[in-house]
């Protein structure tokens, strides 16, 4: 009699955050689709979920979460590492919670918006020590000299200005005092520079936005990062009394100019 040889491949890796608090989203009450067919991931942790053998074409995936609002997005493997195919997942808090909390909600329309995200300036998680290029490791320490524990994926090292903010991702924990980063930073960092996390937003199609932020009685003030025809921006928004994004009249003629060049190479088709 043969044996049989049956083989396990881990085909995708889900983390799920809570875009608001930064924190794995505990919550079991969980609904993935594939191409509008309901599949069932293995649970491997607080908010992480694998899928085995479940092949690696390209597909769209739905994830309803009792809580959050929905989310869709498409998973492309050529985005996705070949030998550990993950995918963070940032879901925005719902207005409508059982739990009785409170959010600031930041939604408008921006022609050509791509992407939006935000800091609150009152609430760094850490300050900045020194930057290591060749291991590219950040060092920080404590805003009170207390311990911190990055464990969110997206943080934004204010710049001395405060004018703006270098997006990081965190990769690992180095030691209790530093992290090892994704990409290496393009600005120089000095002492004493706060790093925040960072909340993300979700753009539509037509240049529709919403940014969401827990309403916990603490200063809401942020910056928001949001990239309008390929070009950074930033802008500082009070959540008690936002004004609608805009963009300055020298970046509106640019971004005009920009979208004006594209459509005129486009008709040389």
């Amino acid at each position: 009699m043969e044996a049989s040889v049956f083989g396990c491949r881990l085909d995708l890796l889900v983390r799920l955050y809570d875009t608001t608090t930064g924190a794995a989203v505990n919550e079991n009450a969980i609904i993935f689709r594939k191409n509008d067919q309901i599949i069932r991931p293995e649970m491997r942790g607080i908010g992480t979920y694998v899928f085995i053998n479940t092949g690696r074409e390209n597909f769209l995936m739905h994830i309803k979460v009792n809580g959050f609002e929905e989310y869709e997005t498409e998973v492309d493997y050529e985005t996705l590492d070949s030998h550990l195919p993950a995918l963070d997942v940032f879901l925005m808090p719902s207005e409508n919670t059982f739990d009785g909390e409170r959010f600031f909600s930041f939604s408008g329309t921006l022609p050509f918006l791509e992407a939006i995200e935000a800091v609150n300036l009152s609430r760094p998680v850490c300050m900045a020590n020194s930057y290591d290029l060749k291991k590219n490791e950040l060092s920080f320490f404590g805003v009170n000299g207390g311990r911190v524990r990055m464990d969110s994926v997206w943080y934004g090292l204010l710049r001395a200005d405060k004018t703006g903010y270098e997006k990081l991702e965190v990769k690992a924990n180095v030691t209790p005092s530093s992290v090892k980063l994704g990409n290496p930073l393009k600005e120089e960092v000095t002492s004493n520079l706060p790093v925040m996390r960072i909340l993300i937003g979700r753009v539509g199609e037509d240049g529709t936005y919403l940014l969401r932020a827990r309403n916990d009685g603490g200063g809401q003030v942020y910056l928001v990062r949001f990239i309008v025809d390929g070009r950074e921006m930033f802008q500082t928004v009070d959540m008690n009394a936002p004004e609608q994004l805009h963009v300055c009249e020298a970046q509106a003629e640019t971004v005009i100019e920009n979208d004006d060049a594209l459509a005129a190479e486009g008709s040389k088709v």
